[in-house]
């Protein structure tokens, strides 16, 4: 199968794409991640401190 230039630079554009979409929602799963730690943490400080 031949792919002619143009078609190799459209298909390596659009992984570049994807692969940014892919690093963005790494991004924001890490920071959600780590809200739920936080508010984890609050919630048993808040149960373990409030008797």
């Amino acid at each position: 199968m031949i792919v002619f230039l143009a078609e190799q630079r459209r298909i390596v554009a659009k992984v570049d794409q994807l692969m940014a979409l892919v690093d963005q929602l790494e991004a924001q799963l890490a920071a959600s991640r780590a809200t739920d730690k936080n508010l984890f943490e609050a919630l048993v400080a808040e149960l373990t401190c409030s008797s």
